[in-house]
C-alpha cells in the first residue's frame, strides 16, 4: 500500500510542479545493493516503503550508498536499539507520518500557536481499525501476512503501525516529546503472537499535560477511525479523519465548525474532494524533492522527529494481557 502511494505521489507531484524534473522511477528488489541504483546523472533520492522491520537498516545503507535525500515510510524503526543507530544521522530524512501534514492538524497548529485555545492541558485520541477482528470472525489466520514474521514487522503490531501516527501528532501539537509513556497491550484475534491488536496509551508532558490515547486493529464495525480532541482552558478543538476537510470547535457548551475553503496545497484537490490519507503522502513527497532539488519547501516530518515518537512508543511501561507469548496466534474475541 504504502509503495503504490508513493509511485502515485511522484506521479501528481511531477504532474503539478513544473519546477520538478523527474527521471522514471526505479523499483529496487529487496535485498539488491542500493548503491547499485545511484547514478552520477542527477540527484538521487530513496523512497523506502518495505516491511516495517527493514527500514533501519535500509535507511543506513542508502546514506551509506550515496543519496542526495531519503523517505521512509512509518515506523522508521521498530526495535529499540535501532533508534540509537539512526540518532547519529544528520542527512536529510523525511518520514511519511502523513496525518500532521493534513489540512486540519495544521489548522489546529495554527490555532493552539495563536491563542485561540488558551492553555492546551490535554491531547485524547482513538485510531480504531477492524482488521483483526474481520478475521477472527471469518474463521481465517492470516498466516500468509509479512506482518506474522517478526525480523519483518518488528515485536509490536497496533503499537507501531497506528501509534506511530497518534504519537506524531500528539508531539506535534503539544510542541514536545512526551516525558514518559507507559500503558496496556491487548493480543486478543491476534494472528501471531507477537503483533498486539489493542493498546491503551498514556503520555505525561511538563508540567501538568496529558494525553490519552485508545488504539486498535480489533475494533468491531471500524473503518479507519482516528479522531483526536486538543483540550485548552478556552476551547477544545476535533479532528476526524473521516471528515478531514473540517474542524469542530468548542466553546463553553457551544459547536462550530472550521471548513477549509481552499484547494490543497500538496494535490491541489477541491475541499471535501480530497484524496484521503494518500494527502499526506503527496505532500511529503512533493516537499522532499523540492528540499533535495534546493527549492523552497514547507516542513514535514524528519527523521529526529520520528526518533522521538519511537522513542516513547518502544520504552513505554506497558501491561500485556493474555501474557506475552511469540510461539503462535491467538484465540480470544476481543473487542
Amino acid at each position: 500500500m504504502a509503495g503504490n502511494a508513493i509511485l502515485r505521489s511522484l506521479d501528481i507531484a511531477q504532474r503539478l510542479d513544473p519546477e520538478l524534473h523527474l527521471l522514471p522511477v526505479r523499483i529496487a528488489d529487496r535485498g539488491a545493493p542500493l548503491n547499485s541504483y545511484v547514478t552520477d546523472q542527477a540527484l538521487n533520492v530513496l523512497f523506502l516503503a518495505h516491511p516495517s522491520g527493514l527500514h533501519a537498516t535500509s535507511v543506513l545503507e542508502g546514506l551509506r550508498s550515496g543519496f542526495t535525500a531519503i523517505a521512509v515510510d512509518k515506523p522508521v524503526c521498530v526495535r529499540p536499539e535501532e533508534i540509537f543507530l539512526l540518532r547519529g544521522v544528520d542527512a536529510p530524512v523525511t518520514v511519511f507520518h502523513g496525518y500532521r501534514v493534513m489540512w486540519g492538524t495544521r489548522t489546529i497548529k495554527r490555532m493552539i500557536e495563536d491563542g485561540a485555545l488558551g492553555e492546551v492541558f490535554a491531547f485524547e485520541a482513538r485510531y480504531w481499525q477492524s482488521s483483526n477482528a474481520q478475521v477472527a470472525l471469518s474463521g481465517g489466520s492470516a498466516k500468509e501476512s509479512w506482518k506474522n514474521d517478526i525480523q519483518l514487522n518488528g515485536p509490536h503490531d497496533a503499537l507501531t503501525d497506528l501509534g506511530s501516527h497518534v504519537v506524531d501528532i500528539c508531539h506535534y501539537l503539544m510542541g514536545a516529546k512526551a516525558l514518559d509513556s507507559c500503558g496496556w497491550l491487548y493480543y486478543g484475534n491476534s494472528a501471531a503472537g507477537h503483533r498486539d491488536t489493542h493498546v491503551h496509551l498514556q503520555l505525561r508532558f511538563s508540567g501538568s499535560r496529558r494525553a490519552l490515547m485508545s488504539i486498535s486493529k480489533t475494533a468491531h464495525g471500524a473503518t479507519n477511525d482516528f479522531e483526536y480532541s486538543v483540550f485548552g482552558t478556552r476551547g477544545t478543538a476535533t479532528w476526524r479523519f473521516l471528515r478531514p476537510d473540517e474542524v469542530e470547535v468548542g466553546s463553553g457548551s457551544r459547536t462550530s465548525f472550521i471548513r477549509r475553503e481552499t484547494p490543497g496545497t500538496s494535490s491541489e484537490s477541491k475541499p471535501f474532494h480530497g484524496l484521503g490519507w494518500m494527502e499526506g503522502y503527496v505532500d511529503i513527497t512533493r516537499q522532499t524533492l523540492r528540499a533535495a532539488s534546493g527549492l523552497g519547501c514547507t516542513d514535514v516530518p524528519v527523521l529526529k522527529e520520528a526518533l522521538d515518537v519511537m522513542d516513547v512508543l518502544l520504552n513505554a511501561r506497558f501491561e500485556k494481557w493474555p501474557d506475552f507469548d511469540d510461539s503462535g496466534s491467538r484465540d480470544a474475541v476481543g473487542y
